[in-house]
């Protein structure tokens, strides 16, 4: 009979990456509801561009 053990990996992040994945969260709520103001008010085609080069710099 085979047995199979797995090991209990730490998952908790440092308390820097903590502060920096609530930094980037914030950053990214501040340009999404900018250019979306924005956009509502005037949806100039640049402003659309800069939405979607920011939705597109996500997936890197």
């Amino acid at each position: 009979m085979v047995e199979f053990f797995t090991k209990e990996h730490d998952t908790e992040l440092s308390e820097e990456r903590v502060s920096m994945v609530k930094i980037v969260d914030e950053i990214f709520e501040q340009n999404l509801k900018s250019n979306l103001q924005e956009l509502a008010k005037d949806p100039t085609p640049k402003t659309i561009e800069n939405i979607l080069n920011y939705s597109r710099s996500l997936r890197k």
